[in-house]
């Protein structure tokens, strides 16, 4: 028997996109769909929206809510599915998606996450296909993960003893629950599906769009805690050169065995988002990194040795004046 997918949709002020949202799941005829939308009080119609699909929703509200994170937690609290997942609303999924994920959970009912490919839709309605990891490779599932937040699904029961997501975080909330699957539950219950699941919208107002830097910092507090939490406080203080370091995070159990895992994760997090210098905060972080961190050279692949030589010639210069004049002659040269 299919299993009951849960999917929870939390919404405000999307009224533009609401109504394809729902309609891209009731109209895929799936036999055990719950879906529940969490409205933080919207203005714009959305309500009213709402109302017209009552009677295919399991539970809804439009109230005024904390953000995104209280608005997931809301509906699992109501949540009954084997299943689940959530899908913005201003996202959609692709015909098929809800029977090929729960064809996955009943073949493999141990299954602890599903993922499939999202198309990433710009705001002129170009269509990219986004990349997936690579199921060969578990250890890119902690290094460097590809969530395809759309297009991933999980065991309600791991996500409901985690108590949903944690309410603390407002734009990585689905990496840190990754993460926590990923180091309690291992890799082996991932399935990675290669078939394109969902519509990932890119527009002027998404948080995707608008606040990048909000990630960053929210990844490296995940970061800061896993340094902690394996004993390796020189990790930690390199990120908090180059970041804002939100206090009070649930944290993710893990100890010294998992240092050398939560190295390559901070490596990787430094050489994929800092090998270009933009800031004075930049320059002290991977200073303090190249002094700080021994990074093993073999390990790395070739993209990854390109961006640790793009480092270490930036930061060759005694401070942040030097770096500034030095990349305003260099500009100057190339005109």
């Amino acid at each position: 028997m299919l299993p009951r997918i849960t999917i929870i949709t939390p919404s405000y002020q999307q009224a533009p996109y609401l109504e394809e949202c729902i309609r891209s799941l009731h109209d895929q005829g799936y036999p055990d769909l719950e879906h529940i939308i969490v409205d933080g009080g919207s203005t714009d119609g959305s309500k009213e929206i709402i109302e017209r699909y009552a009677d295919k929703l399991a539970w809804w509200c439009c109230e005024k809510d904390k953000g995104q994170s209280d608005a997931i937690n809301k509906g699992l609290a109501r949540a009954t599915g084997h299943v689940f997942g959530w899908l913005n609303s201003d996202d959609l999924l692709l015909p098929g998606a809800l029977h090929a994920v729960g064809e996955a959970f009943e073949e493999h009912p141990d299954m602890t996450v599903f993922t499939g490919v999202r198309i990433e839709r710009a705001a002129d309605g170009t269509d990219r296909t986004m990349g997936q990891d690579d199921p060969g490779d578990p250890d890119g599932f902690f290094i460097h993960p590809r969530i395809n937040q759309q297009s991933t699904f999980m065991r309600m029961d791991h996500v409901k003893a985690l108590r949903g997501v944690d309410e603390k975080l407002h734009y990585v909330m689905d990496y840190e629950l990754w993460l926590q699957l990923m180091f309690r539950a291992g890799t082996e219950g991932v399935w990675v599906d290669p078939r394109p699941l969902s519509i990932f919208r890119l527009h002027p107002v998404s948080k995707t769009s608008t606040v990048h830097h909000r990630f960053l910092d929210e990844i490296a507090s995940l970061l800061h805690g896993l340094a902690m939490a394996t004993g390796q406080p020189e990790l930690a203080q390199v990120l908090a050169k180059g970041h804002v370091i939100s206090d009070g995070l649930r944290g993710i159990p893990v100890g010294p065995s998992a240092a050398p895992m939560v190295k390559r994760m901070v490596t990787w997090f430094l050489l994929r988002w800092h090998h270009t210098i933009y800031t004075e905060a930049d320059l002290r972080m991977m200073k303090a990194f190249r002094q700080a961190v021994a990074v093993d050279e073999r390990s790395l692949n070739a993209q990854q040795r390109e961006w640790l030589a793009e480092v270490d010639a930036s930061i060759d210069v005694p401070g942040w004046w030097a770096f500034r004049l030095r990349r305003k002659w260099t500009h100057l040269r190339s005109r």
